[in-house]
């Protein structure tokens, strides 16, 4: 019993002693430190590469502070672990903000406006330390709000619709002064919508019904003229051919008169002519000479 006990006991200690030596122990941590040198090196080679997207910069922070110059795109070397890489869109973009306002004659205005902004790319740098990624919400679009809400008070409702592409220009203006010291180009503004209370719009109806008709009265008085004026030429014409009828009329009278007169002469010459040939010859027609008192 004894015995047994005794090769068991000395079966079970010794075989762990053996898996535990100390060159077993020291090559084992030295695999792991080698495992985490090599991690820690892919690590440092993949934070080394900045790729940068197009249509966008780089902007380089390198221990807290933003360097004065953004990477352009394509492949740049940075210095791992202690510098970090922001990509800021400098492509088109488009914000669009619903918004509210009083015009002149201080009626409620409703509006959608669509600016159409990009960054500019020198001073991407600034718009970022000054500003950071959030620009959209924290710049543009209190811009585009003020700058609707200063220049609708410019114009009466009516004239906000009339005059919509004046008052574009005029936020685009006001946007683009607001947004220019930080970088931000403003390339367009439309307004897509316009909406007004419901008496607005009524009145706003019947007013372009009134405007309508008029309209259609006013080419219709000038159609009733342009035919009034055609009958006035036509009698005119035809009243000048009756005193061109009347007027030939007239001298073809009066020569009838001329030649009766002519022929009564002629007949009262003959009458009183005594056969003898006349004694003096004149021009063309030859008259007779006759005595008188015979």
């Amino acid at each position: 019993m004894v015995g047994f006990h005794h090769s068991h006991s000395h079966l079970f200690t010794d075989e762990p002693m053996r898996r535990n030596s100390p060159g077993q122990n020291q090559t084992g941590t030295f695999a792991v430190i080698l495992g985490a040198m090599i991690v820690l090196l892919l690590v440092c080679l993949v934070n080394a590469v900045a790729i940068i997207q197009p249509g966008t910069v780089g902007i380089v922070v390198r221990l807290g502070e933003a360097q004065p110059n953004a990477l352009e795109e394509g492949i740049h070397f940075v210095v791992p672990l202690i510098t970090q890489v922001h990509e800021l869109n400098v492509k088109i973009q488009k914000a669009e903000v619903k918004t509210a306002a009083a015009s002149k004659d201080l009626q409620t205005v409703n509006a959608a406006i669509v600016v159409n902004y990009r960054v500019d790319k020198t001073k991407a740098v600034t718009l970022f330390r000054e500003i950071g990624v959030t620009y959209l919400s924290t710049v543009i679009e209190p811009a585009i709000q003020e700058a609707f809400k200063a220049d609708s008070a410019k114009y009466t409702a009516e004239e906000l619709i009339t005059k919509r592409s004046l008052v574009s220009q005029g936020i685009r203006e006001s946007i683009s002064s607001r947004l220019l010291p930080f970088g931000v180009v403003i390339d367009a503004v439309n307004i897509t919508n316009f909406d007004f209370s419901p008496e607005f719009n009524r009145a706003i109806e019947d007013k372009m019904t009134a405007e309508q008709r008029a309209l259609q009265a006013e080419k219709e008085l000038v159609r009733y003229r342009f035919e009034a004026q055609q009958k006035v030429e036509q009698a005119k014409g035809e009243a000048e051919a009756i005193m061109e009828r009347a007027k030939a009329e007239a001298e073809a009278l009066s020569l009838k008169k001329q030649y009766a007169t002519m022929e009564l002469i002629w007949l009262s010459a003959a009458e009183k002519w005594d056969g003898k040939m006349p004694t003096h010859l004149f021009a063309t027609p030859p008259t007779p000479v006759f005595e008188t008192g015979k």
